[in-house]
Order: C-alpha cells, then structure tokens, then sequence
C-alpha cells in the first residue's frame, strides 16, 4: 500500500492529502508535503480556542494571567518568552494537564470544536486521545517499538485485528520519519533508540491515536542538530495534513522555521500574538522587540 492510501485509510483529517501529494518535493525519510508552509485560510470557528484563561498556583499565586488565543487545523503557533513566563503553563491548560498538578486553579473557557472542556465533567482519557503531547525529554514505554505505537489504540479498541495493527505502526512510524531507521526492528527495546529516534517514537505514538491537536513542549531542547531538523521536517509535514499544531520553543530561529503564528508570553502575560513574519519583523511591543534582540531573556 502506497504512502498516501495508508495516510488516507488511517488519518481521517487529511482531506486532499492524494492532491496534496501529488505537487510536492519529497521530504527526507517522511510522507510528502507541500513545499510551502503557508498556512491556510480557515473560516467559521477555530478548532481549538481560550478565552480569558489564568491559573493559579496554591490558590493564590497567579501564574498566569487572562489568556486569549485561537488555533486551526494545519496550522503550527510557537510560543515564545523567557523562562518562567507561563508559556508552558498555558499549554498544559489545552489538554487540561494543570489537573494533575494539586491546588492549581484553571479558570476561563478552553474551547475544543466549540465546546468548553475546562469542566470537571470532561472525560481526560477520551479527551487526550484527541489532544496529544511530546514533551521536553524522549519518554517511550519500557516496551517495543511496535508496543509502543499501538498500546493506547489497543485500550481505546481502535485496533480489529493484527494487519490493521501493522498498517497503524507502519503509517505513524512514516509520519513521524522513523519507518526507515526501524522497519527492522520493530519487536527491539524502544530504550535502544537513541535520544532523537526515541523522540521521534514518541510523536509517532501520538500520532497513532489519530489526533487532530498536537502540543510540543520543547521538543527539540535535549537533541543534537541532525535530530532537531528531522523533528522539525516532521513537524511542518504533519500540520500540512491537517494536524493543528503547538509548540513551546526557546528557540527563536526553530520558531521562524516551522511556524505560521507565534505568541511572545512574559511574566505570566501573554504580550503580542500574530504571523511569524510580523512578530520577528515588526514586533509592536518594546518588551517583545527587547527580547528577540537579546536584552533580556
């Protein structure tokens, strides 16, 4: 089966991925994609969306302050800022990780397809199956490569039976540029990867729930050049398929790369937000010009 027919059988957000295909340059070691990386035009409601949100910590320290952004389908926002300035905090709150944290406080409206999730009622194991992270260190499962794609399909009962379990890990391992370096050794200790390949697995993980949301936190922070451009490659390819994508990322030059909007974050505030271009361009806010010019960060 052809790249773009396992893309289509398995990833029900890649409308037009055969037509998309057709046009682009090949990457290296990933699925197809367009050439450029111009974001589309959406209409009607953003997929995912904040509304006034803030946390608190231990009820009474804010950590961050009434945030309000908007996100779509195939499209990548970097946020940006000095350390300690909520932009992690506030991505935690997309797939409602604050949770886990005791006496943390998420107020406002977290909007997912229109319907607010910061609820109690809001069922996190289905919810973040729809929602995926990759976080900062590489965390695959003490299992095999195989194992570690298909656990969370297998307890959420999207696997029928083992060719559709072979096809899902051979179509996440491609999206996430791995399939080549593994194919061989799908039944091998994930742990024997090395710190980019087990990256990498771990993004094919979350892409093998079929999500349509995905939130970096630096993902590239503890890798090595090679490993960095291959995550960014793969990164760029899967919001050309639909994925709607969020990033963390110190850095400013990864953000210019992969993103389409950027959002600076400073001191629990969220300062300026719009098109890569303009903020590293013609930024409007002196603390945010300040910042991508190295007096402070």
């Amino acid at each position: 089966m052809s790249d773009v027919a396992l893309m289509q059988k398995h990833w029900p957000h890649a409308e037009g991925a055969a037509t998309k295909a057709s046009a682009t340059t090949k990457l290296p070691a990933t699925l197809e994609a367009p050439a450029t990386t111009k974001a589309p035009a959406t209409t009607g409601a953003h997929l995912l969306s904040t509304r006034d949100v803030t946390v608190r910590y231990d009820l009474t320290k804010c950590a961050l302050q009434p945030t309000s952004l908007d996100f779509d389908k195939g499209q990548v926002t970097a946020l940006i800022g000095p350390s300690g300035c909520g932009k992690s905090t506030f991505l935690r709150c997309l797939n409602l990780m604050n949770r886990e944290i005791p006496r943390c406080c998420v107020d406002g409206q977290i909007c997912y397809h229109g319907h607010n999730i910061n609820t109690k009622e809001e069922n996190l194991f289905d919810l973040r199956a729809s929602i995926g992270m990759v976080f900062q260190q590489p965390a695959p499962f003490r299992k095999s490569i195989r194992e570690n794609i298909i656990f969370a399909p297998k307890r959420h009962g999207r696997i029928s039976s083992r060719s559709a379990a072979d096809e899902l890990v051979e179509t996440s391992l491609r999206q996430a540029a791995l399939w080549d370096e593994v194919k061989d050794k799908l039944d091998y200790s994930a742990w024997a990867l090395s710190g980019g390949q087990q990256q990498r697995l771990c993004i094919a993980r979350a892409l093998a729930m079929r999500p349509d949301v995905i939130l970096f936190d630096e993902p590239c922070s503890a890798l090595d050049p090679v490993s960095t451009f291959a995550i960014e490659e793969t990164i760029r390819s899967i919001a050309e398929y639909g994925i709607c994508v969020v990033i963390v990322t110190h850095n400013m030059e990864q953000a210019t790369r992969v993103s389409d909007r950027t959002a600076f974050f400073y001191v629990g505030e969220m300062v300026e937000c719009g098109m890569t271009k303009q903020i590293f361009g013609a930024p409007k806010d002196q603390r945010l010009a300040d910042y991508l010019t190295g007096r402070f960060g």
